[in-house]
């Protein structure tokens, strides 16, 4: 049996993406989101997500944007703004910059999320911090506190080499060296999530197809899949000049996360489209 969560990132950061977002989840495959508590369309996305019942984990956030329980030393600037990804890794990099501060936030971000109204099915983390080692036992036991029973496994499930994962980005040595972070990261962060009483996919889809996911990706991927519960990671939504990562990528994984073919490629290979919620209440 191949089961497959396709879990949309970034919800609540604009309303464009945010519009793609719900898109691919009533008219395509995407099955859930992962909401930032600190995104400056959170009240809207909430909204929506109310209104379609969309399944909803929280996307912990210490990059970008302001923190929501103000100047965490260590971590933010004066007003409160969290590093940007480059600046994060930097940081984590040397260890923890203020653990106390940075759990009382990550615990007040899943708090915001369920005063609004939605009741989170999973959590994971915003550029994938929980793989660092200052942060990943931090955040497992921040769920469990949270009473929060599932956490994504941010394991490029990608073999080395195929098409649809390092081959197709050998000229982009950024995302390139980004994989490989994650990878030398991942078996530490893999038994430390294993280790709690948690339940995690077999490993995460989509890592390398970052900006490239389109109809030919994702069709190699979903025609790769093994046996085993996975989650496909994505970031659907409509150009937005005024967003950084609001371009055209955007509205082209928009069409093929909505495509006839590719509903049509997951009913031929049997795949179950399902949701962090669906499995947690399985087991």
């Amino acid at each position: 049996m191949i089961r497959l969560i396709v879990n949309a990132d970034d919800l609540g950061s604009s309303p464009q993406r945010d519009r793609g977002i719900f898109s691919a989840f009533t008219e395509g495959i995407v099955t859930s989101a992962s909401l930032l508590a600190n995104g400056s369309n959170f009240v809207a996305a909430v909204a929506q997500a109310q209104a379609c019942t969309m399944p909803v984990g929280v996307h912990l956030n210490l990059a970008e944007g302001p923190a929501l329980t103000g100047p965490i030393p260590g971590l933010t600037d004066a007003a409160g703004n969290f590093p940007g990804k480059t600046g994060l890794r930097s940081l984590l990099l040397d260890g923890c910059p203020n653990e106390t501060g940075i759990r009382e936030e990550l615990l007040a971000q899943i708090a915001r999320v369920r005063t609004a109204g939605l009741e989170p099915d999973h959590l994971d983390t915003h550029q994938h911090s929980l793989l660092f080692p200052a942060l990943t036992e931090m955040i497992a036991d921040v769920a469990i506190a949270a009473k929060i029973r599932a956490v994504r496994l941010p394991c490029p499930a990608e073999f080395v080499g195929r098409e649809s994962g390092e081959a197709g980005y050998a000229g982009d040595r950024s995302l390139a060296a980004e994989i490989a972070l994650y990878r030398r990261l991942t078996p530490a962060a893999h038994q430390i999530l294993r280790s709690k009483p948690l339940w995690t996919p077999d490993g995460l889809w989509g890592m390398p197809l970052l900006n490239r996911l389109d109809t030919g990706t994702l069709t190699a991927t979903l025609e790769g899949l093994p046996e085993g519960t996975w989650e496909l990671m994505v970031h659907p939504g409509h150009f937005d000049p005024e967003d950084p990562f609001g371009g055209p990528e955007r509205a082209m994984e928009l069409e093929a996360l909505t495509a006839p073919e590719i509903r049509e490629l997951i009913t031929d290979r049997g795949i179950e489209l399902t949701s962090f919620r669906a499995c947690i209440c399985a087991c």
